[in-house]
This record gives C-alpha cells, sequence and structure tokens, in this order.
C-alpha cells in the first residue's frame, strides 16, 4: 500500500510540475507571439490564425478534435486564445491543425466562409459529435 501511495504522490508532483511548466511559458509569449521551435508550415497556419481574416474566418469554423477542453468555442482557439495569446493545442493536435490549414488554403484559393465551412463540415461529418457548437455563418445554407 506504501508503495502504491508513494507512486501516486509521484506521478501528481509530475503532473504539478508540468502544468507549472505549461502555465510558465504561456506567460513569457506576449499576445500575437509565437514561440521560436514553431516552425514552418506549421509557423504559416500559426501566422495566418492571427490575422484579421483568419482569425474572423476559424472563429465560424468548429474544432472537431473533441477536445473541447478549457473554453474552446471555435477553431481559432486551437491556435490563439481570446487574449491573443498562443495557444499549443494545434501543434500536438492534427485534426486541429488540418482544419486551419485547409481553411487558410481555401481562403487563398478564394473561396467564401460557406464553401470553407461546408467542405470541412463535410470533412468530418463522421465525428461531427465531436464539434465545438459553432454557430453556421450567416447567410450560409446548412
Amino acid at each position: 500500500m506504501k508503495k502504491l501511495t508513494a507512486a501516486v504522490l509521484i506521478i501528481v508532483i509530475l503532473i504539478a510540475g508540468a502544468v507549472a511548466y505549461y502555465l510558465m511559458l504561456q506567460k513569457t509569449l506576449a499576445p500575437g507571439e509565437i514561440p521560436a521551435y514553431v516552425t514552418g508550415e506549421m509557423r504559416e497556419v500559426y501566422e495566418w490564425a492571427k490575422t484579421a481574416e483568419g482569425k474572423v474566418l476559424l472563429e465560424q469554423v468548429p474544432c472537431y478534435c473533441g477536445c473541447s477542453y478549457e473554453v474552446h468555442k471555435h477553431a481559432r482557439h486551437c491556435f490563439w486564445r481570446d487574449d491573443g495569446v498562443f495557444d499549443n493545442h494545434a501543434i500536438s493536435c492534427s485534426t486541429c491543425f488540418n482544419t486551419g490549414k485547409k481553411a487558410m488554403e481555401m481562403h487563398e484559393e478564394g473561396k467564401n466562409i460557406c464553401e470553407i465551412r461546408k467542405e470541412i463540415d463535410d470533412f468530418y461529418k463522421d465525428v461531427k459529435d465531436l464539434a465545438t457548437e459553432t454557430p453556421m455563418p450567416e447567410g450560409c445554407i446548412v
């Protein structure tokens, strides 16, 4: 029993340390700042997601990964918090990263929000129950 209690205590300490480290990293970033370890295509999508166009568009697209943790209400929250501070969720979640990348590419192709939302919704239709409750953009037909 003592070994089990000690093991649980060690796990709790490790988790607390990881959470404290994560919070420390988050607090050292200024709004809009992307950590240096985010590079290449990942950085490109994060940069786009913080632009006015990217922000507005991603706020109209659900997150389909099923995380629904904290305050995620749409795909932008996978990249940026409401206070403009970096969120690392899309780095480790391929669903979130791919949603942002697809939205960015379609936007660059000249697609409107209704076309983007429809294609992303159709792609994730098999996991629609995991989606955030993101309202349909105004003027889009369901």
